[in-house]
Formats: structure tokens, sequence, C-alpha cells
């Protein structure tokens, strides 16, 4: 018992030190000092945060993965180590190990909006349409104002041609940020041109009768 706190308070000096050396930037010399860390104390979350730290500012995302892996090894309920893990994934074009390592984040910690987001914004690009739904509408719960959210609710609405729900989300989006108009002006007209054609419709349905 002695020996393991021994290991631990050596391994928190070296810790320490390896803070100081990233703050200056020293990152070789840090990992020099956090190897030092891992031989003492394998099990210590901080270290291996802090190796993940300084293999992404040295250019080595794959290191910092492995880094990660150890962090959410060590302690699995760590939704910022699940997250970061995921972006890293996604960052590698490791896109299903992205979105696994997102959703774990999220069903740890359900209230983190920019994980939300994220998670739908990749789901929309894997075409993942009805799992998307279920997230976009998910981040809008706990942040009713992200106009990217409305916009990609709109372009999923408007694929399973529920043009009511697309011109609704997107009008939203707009909005709240007009410059999202611009990135669909390929889909903004002709979504309005049929949902003005379907009132148009129905008015003359509504008269007729």
């Amino acid at each position: 018992m002695v020996r393991h706190t021994s290991d631990c308070n050596d391994a928190e000096a070296l810790i320490g030190e390896a803070t100081s050396l990233i703050e200056k930037k020293l990152y070789h010399e840090a990992m020099s000092t956090l190897r030092r860390g891992v031989s003492v104390d394998p099990n210590n979350p901080k270290v291996w945060e802090n190796m993940a730290i300084c293999n992404l500012e040295m250019g080595k995302p794959k290191m910092a993965l492995q880094a990660l892996d150890n962090l959410v090894r060590i302690q699995p309920q760590c939704h910022s180590g699940w997250a970061d893990k995921g972006i890293l994934h996604l960052l590698l074009n490791e896109t299903n190990e992205g979105i696994d390592a997102l959703q774990e984040s999220l069903r740890i910690y359900p209230r983190r909006v920019y994980g939300w987001e994220l998670l739908g914004m990749v789901l929309v690009t894997e075409e993942r349409w009805e799992e998307a739904i279920d997230v976009l509408e998910r981040t809008l719960d706990l942040n009713p104002n992200s106009a990217v959210t409305w916009y990609n609710l709109a372009v999923c609405y408007m694929l399973f041609d529920d043009m009511d729900l697309a011109v609704q989300s997107a009008e939203i989006a707009f909005s709240i940020d007009p410059s999202l108009k611009e990135l669909a002006e390929d889909w903004w007209d002709l979504v309005q041109d049929d949902f003005e054609e379907d009132d148009l419709l129905s008015l003359s349905d509504a008269s007729g009768s």
C-alpha cells in the first residue's frame, strides 16, 4: 500500500513536470517525462490524456488515438475522452468508429450540445437520414437556436419528401443565420416552387369543391 501511494505521488510529480513542458511547447521533452510516468503508474489517466495532447501537437494523430484508447480503458465513463476519440477517428476518416465513440460520449453525458451537433452532421454526411433526424431533433431540444441543425434537418425532410417541414426548418435556419441561404441555393428554390405549387393545387381543389 505504501509503495502504491509512492508510485502515485511519483506519477503526479511527473505529470506536473510534463504539464509545465507542454505549456512551454516542449512536446518531445514532455513525452519523455510522460513515458516515465507510464512506467511508474500505467493506469494514471492524466498521463494518457497528456500523451494524447503531445502527440496531437506533434502531428501524430494515430499515437494520440492510442493514448485516448488507454484513457477510456482506464476511465470508461470519461465522456470527454470518448468525444476526443470520436473526433480523432473522424479526422482519420474512420467514420464508423468516430460515430460509435461520439455516441458513447453522449450516452455518458447527454447534455453536451456540440457532441449532438457534430454527430448529426456526420450522420447527414453519411446519408443515414433516419438516425440523423433523431439526433438533430435531440440537438434542437438542447439548443433550439442551432442554425446548422435546423438546416440539416431541412435537408433530411426534403429527402423524405416532407416539403412542409423542409421549408419550415429551412426558414428557421435562415432566420438565425442568413448566410446559410447561400449554401442552400442549389435546392431551396426548387423546394419553394414545389411548396407553392402544392399550395396552389390545394386552393384549386378547395375552390372546385
